[in-house]
C-alpha cells in the first residue's frame, strides 16, 4: 500500500511517496518527493542537493540515509529498510509540518474509464517513466477481460519497471572512462572527465532514455586501494546505492580489471551483472565481457542501450499476451 503525503509551500506543493512495501522490512526503503525540492528538503532540516548528485545526508536525525536528486522537481530518500526506521521517518515528517492527505482513486480521476482497471491504466500511463509502458498500459483493459486472465508475479514485477525507472550503479576502477560513458548514453555532460584518477569524488545520478526504456544510472567513484579516507567514505556511500540495484556494470579497460564482486560484495552479489570493457579505442582487454565499447568513438554503444534495455526489460516481457497487473493493493 502506497501512502502519499503533501507539504504546501508557498509557491508550490511536494508531494513524497512510500515506493518500497509499508508491509515488511527490507534493505533499503524508498521515499519519492516531487515538486519543490528544495523547499521540501528546508523544511525537512535536509542539506541542499544539487540535481544528478546522490550523497549521503542525514534524514531528519532518524537516520543516515542516501539522497538521490534526479530532476529539479524529484528526488529519493533512502534510509535504512527497517519497519521501524520507515516508522520514525513517517512520524519525524509529519513533525515538520507535512500533512497526509488522502490520494484520489482512479475511477475517481477518470470517470470516462470502461473499467477499473483501465481507470487505474490511465492513472499510471501519467505517471509511467517509459514511453515503453503506454501501449501495454493501454491493452491491460482488453486483456483483462479475457476468459481466465491471470497475471505472473514475476512478469509483473519486470514490468513496473516501465513505470518505476530500474536502478543501474557502474563500478569499476578510476580514470577508465566511466564518467565519459554515462555523458554519451545521456547525449550531455553529466559528470566531470580528467585524466585523474579519483576524479569522480561522488557518486553522479542521471535518468537516462535507453530506447524507451527509461532509467536511474549511477557513475560511482573509481575504485582505488590506495584511496584515502574521504574516498573510501565516499565509495563506501556508493556500495549502499550499488546494494539497492536493479543492474550493475562491472566495468574496465585494456589497463585494468574487472572489480572483483566477492572483494566488494564479500560474496553476496545483491544484483544481475554486465560486464563492459570500455575505451576499446586504446585496445581489447583480455578479460570476458558482455559489451565492448569506445565513448569517444562512439562504437558500441547502440549495442550497449539494446543489452541493458533487455536485461531489465526483456522484449520476451513486452510480447508477452499476459495481462499485467500493475497497481498495489486489491
Amino acid at each position: 500500500m502506497m501512502r502519499t503525503t503533501t507539504l504546501t509551500t508557498s509557491d508550490d506543493r511536494a508531494v513524497w511517496t512510500l515506493a518500497t512495501p509499508n508491509t515488511g522490512a527490507g534493505a533499503i526503503a524508498l521515499v519519492q518527493l516531487t515538486g519543490d525540492i528544495d523547499h521540501a528538503l528546508e523544511l525537512c532540516g535536509i542539506r541542499p542537493v544539487a540535481v544528478g548528485a546522490v550523497v549521503v545526508r542525514d534524514l531528519l536525525g532518524v537516520d543516515t540515509g542516501v539522497v538521490a536528486r534526479w530532476t529539479p522537481r524529484s528526488c529519493q530518500l533512502m534510509p535504512h529498510g527497517g519497519m521501524a526506521v520507515v516508522r520514525q521517518l513517517a512520524a519525524a515528517l509529519a513533525a515538520c509540518g507535512l500533512h497526509e492527505a488522502a490520494r484520489a482513486s482512479a475511477v475517481d480521476l477518470f470517470p470516462e474509464a470502461r473499467s477499473r482497471v483501465e481507470a487505474l491504466a490511465l492513472e499510471a500511463v501519467s505517471r509511467a517513466a517509459s514511453p515503453l509502458a503506454i501501449d501495454l498500459l493501454l491493452d491491460q483493459h482488453r486483456r483483462w477481460l479475457l476468459p481466465g486472465a491471470a497475471s505472473d508475479p514475476a512478469l509483473d514485477k519486470v514490468r513496473n519497471r516501465l513505470i518505476d525507472p530500474p536502478l543501474v550503479v557502474a563500478l569499476g576502477p578510476p580514470n577508465i572512462g566511466k564518467s565519459t560513458l554515462v555523458n554519451a548514453l545521456a547525449g550531455r555532460t553529466v559528470s566531470i572527465v580528467a585524466d585523474v584518477p579519483g576524479t569522480t569524488r561522488d557518486h553522479v545520478g542521471v535518468v537516462l532514455d535507453l530506447g524507451g526504456l527509461v532509467v536511474r544510472y549511477v557513475d560511482t567513484p573509481g575504485i582505488r586501494p590506495e584511496a584515502g579516507p574521504m574516498e573510501a567514505e565516499v565509495f563506501s556511500a556508493a556500495l549502499r546505492v550499488a546494494r539497492s540495484a536493479d543492474l550493475l556494470l562491472l566495468c574496465g579497460d585494456v589497463t585494468s580489471h574487472l572489480p572483483d564482486t566477492h572483494v566488494v560484495f564479500g560474496g553476496n552479489t545483491p544484483a544481475p551483472i554486465l560486464r563492459l570493457a570500455l575505451r576499446t579505442d586504446l585496445g581489447t582487454p583480455a578479460f570476458e565481457v558482455d559489451c565492448q565499447t569506445s565513448a569517444l568513438l562512439g562504437d558500441g554503444l547502440p549495442s550497449l542501450v539494446a543489452l541493458l534495455r533487455e536485461a531489465l526489460v526483456p522484449a520476451a516481457a513486452l510480447a508477452n499476451p499476459a495481462p499485467w497487473r500493475f497497481w498495489t493493493g486489491p
